[in-house]
């Protein structure tokens, strides 16, 4: 006889047939490459953005940051609604979507359990973002433990806590568990017309009263402060609706930017690294390279030699003025916090380098060179520490300018 199939796993299965959602297992770079579909080859767009680093230029590095937020409201979202049974889980969703009970496309609810497995549900509300309703938690502690072991709160980007009647500790048990999974969550108190219904206080003290009661116990936790709100999903205008689908709509966005991000900045740190390494397997002979590769006219002078390197991976005054002026920002906001913008900047931001290149360290250094045959390999030995030092250091630089590219693309002025 064939085994019936979990309806957690199977609901999965049927959505991983309908879409493509990144599993936060997925490497940064492969969760990258998922959400560029429009362009011909996302291997290509990877390529384009290596080199772009590799060549110093900036310029186009800020042009693919704008081509990367092009795509960011097509990357896909999950989101779990997850709670006690009778909590009014599939209620809650049905006003979330601005979508009537009794559409067919509604999320089924009743007075009696009506959500037995995980089902997907979407929104042209919120585009690209699946909502999924959960299964609602059991009363024992055994079958919460089960509950918490079938959740896969990694498949999930994001959670909506639901509650009402009362926060228990079993609530408090998923949100710890969703925060040490690092995953977003919100505490969603529902059905608040029918507390305001059935009490005497004043609306403002009923609210404090069930906001206080869900902290405390959150505090007794030891789970951090969420957002918290209280709504009726009866009319989705009044109360906390209206804040909840703002902050959702932000901290959806932020979610997709931080996937794109991460993976952007991890292409970018290892075109850098690849970068780096070439320009330190040339410091065995650093004189002649830099003479005859970089143009440095004399290789002990520091500010020459700072400035060469500088030119080599996009760091120039006049490379940032074009990225200050395509990305609206005045060039001191690229500039003024570069511990590379010259010689002693860059020497008092380091001490191993401040002291290589001390007075007292200098003479003696140089005093080393007049000792027969081993004095000038060793002195040459330091002067190519000092320089792999110095490459370092800018590399660093580029990829701190490089992550305020993105953060001025994406939040203009």
């Amino acid at each position: 006889m064939r085994k019936a199939r979990d309806p957690w796993e199977e609901a999965r299965l049927l959505s991983n047939m309908a879409e493509d959602v990144a599993s936060p297992r997925t490497p940064l770079s492969a969760s990258f490459m998922s959400h560029h579909r429009d362009y011909s080859s996302s291997s290509e767009f990877i390529s384009k953005l290596k080199k772009a680093v590799r060549d110093g230029n900036l310029l186009q590095v800020t042009f693919l940051v704008r081509e990367v937020m092009e795509t960011v409201s097509r990357a896909q979202v999950s989101i779990a609604v997850t709670g006690d049974s009778g909590n009014g889980m599939s209620s809650f969703i049905n006003a979330l979507r601005e979508i009537g009970h009794e559409e067919a496309a509604s999320a089924p609810t009743g007075v009696v359990r009506t959500t037995l497995r995980p089902a997907m549900y979407t929104s042209p509300t919120f585009p690209s973002v699946s909502f999924w309703d959960l299964p609602g938690m059991g009363a024992s502690d055994q079958s919460l433990n089960n509950y918490l072991g079938e959740l896969q709160i990694g498949y999930y980007d994001f959670f909506l806590l639901i509650t009402s009647e009362q926060f228990s500790m079993h609530h408090v048990r998923l949100a710890k568990a969703i925060q040490e999974s690092g995953k977003r969550f919100y505490i969603i108190w529902t059905k608040v017309d029918r507390d305001l219904s059935t009490t005497p206080l004043s609306k403002i003290l009923l609210l404090r009263n069930i906001r206080e009661n869900i902290l405390e116990n959150l505090q007794q936790g030891r789970v951090q402060e969420p957002p918290i709100f209280m709504v009726s999903s009866l009319d989705p205008s009044l109360h906390d609706f209206p804040s909840l689908r703002k902050k959702l709509e932000e901290d959806i966005c932020c979610l997709r930017c931080h996937r794109l991000q991460e993976g952007f900045f991890q292409i970018c740190e290892e075109a850098l690294s690849e970068k780096e390494d070439s320009l330190k397997a040339k410091m065995n002979n650093f004189s002649k390279y830099l003479q005859d590769t970089l143009g440095v006219g004399d290789t002990y002078n520091p500010e020459q030699c700072l400035r060469a390197y500088r030119l080599q991976f996009g760091m120039h005054e006049e490379s940032l003025r074009q990225v200050a002026l395509n990305t609206g920002r005045e060039l001191s906001e690229y500039s003024d916090t570069l511990t590379c913008r010259n010689w002693d900047s860059l020497r008092r931001a380091n001490f191993c380098l401040w002291l290589q290149t001390f007075c007292v360290v200098r003479a003696l250094l140089f005093l080393l060179r007049c000792i027969p045959r081993v004095g000038f390999p060793v002195y040459c030995y330091f002067e190519r520490l000092k320089h792999t030092r110095i490459v370092s250091l800018v590399t660093q630089n580029t990829m701190a300018t490089i992550r305020k590219i993105w953060d001025y693309v994406t939040c203009p002025a």
